[in-house]
């Protein structure tokens, strides 16, 4: 068994959930199962996207909780999991989830110890550990600090292992073929004979069986991701234009804003007149706002017209506002 295989057996517990006809993968710490976030509000008959790996009839989600804003979270975080449990992650379904204490950064507040990321004495070690415990006893989910590598690096390579080790069983049990004779690739358990079951046709057995005691995960000789060239997961919605942003959400009867801050900076207002603004069409209200007044409408164009249509007298700037002035109040000082 390897440092790596005997690690894994020791310090981490995986679990699985039989939920609406799909078998759920999830990944937790120092032997404490957080309740599943994502099996609230089931309507009958439905599958939950459960804490890293969800399989159902319908295909295979992967969880990536951390979040992403541009600098690609997310498809590290699939191609972790996604390096044991041999899916593609361009061809599968990815979500971040809802935020939970069951998605706690294992890494982010040890990097607060008064020790050197270099420092792997007993001491350092020792007060990184206690800060993964106050990470959990306090559901410290977040993203930053250049924690999210260092906090799924095993996390979710175990949890993509243990889910393909238990459809390999699954698999063994349908097949009748010894599970030491099977392999995976590409959402299925392959067969001696080359035959393959899809990942999707083994869920309902999967979600009856235990889960192994132990996993050994791959050697880096194997990979086929990790430590390769490959593109981010969002790339190709990014580049034609398909990729869902917040500006992109709608709501019903959901209302636009639209401001006018004093041009002066930390200036007030002295006064506005929005008549003219408010007789506009598609103009809810008008606010007055710190430094300035905004405008709600139903639409983002009519917000924008209905604030330059306000009549606005500002409060003159705290400071000079050319750098000439400013030279000179702080010739004026000495």
């Amino acid at each position: 068994m390897s440092k790596l295989g005997t690690l894994t057996r020791r310090t981490f517990l995986v679990t699985s959930a039989a939920i609406a006809g799909g078998v759920a993968f999830g990944y937790y710490h120092h032997q404490k199962a957080e309740s599943n976030p994502l099996l609230l509000d089931l309507k009958p008959g439905s599958a939950a996207l459960t804490p890293y790996v969800l399989v159902t009839s319908e295909g295979v989600t992967l969880i990536t909780p951390h979040a992403d804003v541009g600098q690609g979270a997310y498809s590290i975080q699939a191609y972790l999991l996604a390096e044991e449990l041999d899916v593609d992650p361009n061809e599968i379904t990815l979500s971040p989830g809802r935020p939970s204490p069951a998605y706690f950064n294992t890494h982010v507040l040890s990097e607060g110890v008064p020790f050197a990321a270099t420092n792997h004495g007993a001491l350092a070690n020792g007060m990184r550990r206690v800060s993964t415990v106050v990470a959990q006893m306090l559901g410290t989910q977040m993203t930053g600090g250049s924690s999210t590598v260092p906090d799924s690096y095993e996390k979710l390579r175990v949890a993509g292992a243990m889910a393909r080790e238990v459809l390999k069983t699954a698999a063994s049990l349908e097949a009748g073929v010894p599970v030491d004779q099977l392999s995976t690739s590409n959402q299925t358990v392959v067969l001696p004979n080359g035959d393959r079951l899809a990942y999707t046709a083994l869920a309902a057995t999967a979600a009856t069986l235990p889960l192994p005691k132990e996993v050994v995960l791959r050697d880096p000789a194997h990979w086929r991701y990790l430590g390769k060239p490959i593109q981010r997961t969002d790339m190709a919605s990014k580049c034609t234009g398909q990729a869902v942003y917040g500006v992109d959400l709608v709501f019903d009867n959901m209302l636009y804003a639209a401001v006018r801050i004093n041009p002066n900076k930390v200036g007030g207002v002295l006064r506005y007149d929005a008549s003219a603004a408010e007789a506009m069409r598609g103009v809810h209200s008008i606010i007055p706002i710190k430094h300035g007044v905004a405008v709600l409408a139903d639409n983002t164009w009519r917000a924008f017209n209905a604030a330059k249509a306000i009549d606005c007298e500002w409060e003159a700037t705290p400071y000079p506002d050319n750098m000439e002035g400013m030279w000179s109040q702080v010739a004026n000082a000495f």
